[in-house]
Parts: structure tokens; C-alpha cells; sequence
């Protein structure tokens, strides 16, 4: 018995691991491809990189608390992606946030 509780920890943890570098990957895919578009510097690309990563992160915690209240999750997602933005915005300025916004429309 004590060795399925192991088993079942250890595959817990694993699938959980797999997700945050799911996540991981997602915010550096979308950092590159703003760092490529909008022609970043390093340190700018890394502060897109980290709000990327936040947003997921606290999208899947989102997800994973509201999952019964579909209405709720809406909104908490909505006011998610406002923040985003708005982040976003102080970083990039709103020059570079058109242009990242016209490239996302042409997509």
C-alpha cells in the first residue's frame, strides 16, 4: 500500500512539472515572437517573457478554481487579460502595442 501512495506522489508530481514547463514554453514563444515583431531588446524581452509567464500561471490557477462556475472563470479570465494589457501597455508603450495588435489581427 505504501508503495502505490509513492507511486501515486511521484506521478502527481510529474504531471505538475509537466505543466509548469508547458507554461514555460508558451510565455517564451510568445516573448520571442514579440522580441521579433516589435524588434525588443534583451531586457525588455525578458520582462514580456516574465508578465507571459504570470498571466499563464495565474490563468491555469484561474481555471483549476473556478471550474465549476463557468460564468465566474469568464470573468476572472477577462479581468486577467485587462491586466495583461495594461502591463503590457507600461512596458511597450502604446506605439509598440498597436503594431503588436495589428500583427495579432493580420495573423
Amino acid at each position: 500500500m505504501r508503495k502505490l501512495y509513492i507511486l501515486f506522489f511521484s506521478l502527481t508530481f510529474s504531471l505538475s512539472v509537466f505543466s509548469q514547463d508547458g507554461l514555460i514554453d508558451r510565455a517564451k514563444k510568445i516573448s520571442d515572437e514579440m522580441t521579433m515583431v516589435l524588434s525588443l531588446d534583451d531586457v525588455t524581452s525578458e520582462k514580456i517573457y516574465h508578465i507571459q509567464l504570470k498571466r499563464f500561471i495565474d490563468a491555469q490557477r484561474i481555471r483549476t478554481t473556478y471550474k465549476d462556475d463557468k460564468t465566474m472563470m469568464k470573468a476572472e479570465l477577462r479581468k486577467l487579460q485587462n491586466r495583461l494589457w495594461g502591463k503590457l501597455n507600461a512596458v511597450l508603450g502604446d506605439d509598440k502595442m498597436k503594431s503588436w495588435g495589428a500583427h495579432k489581427k493580420s495573423i
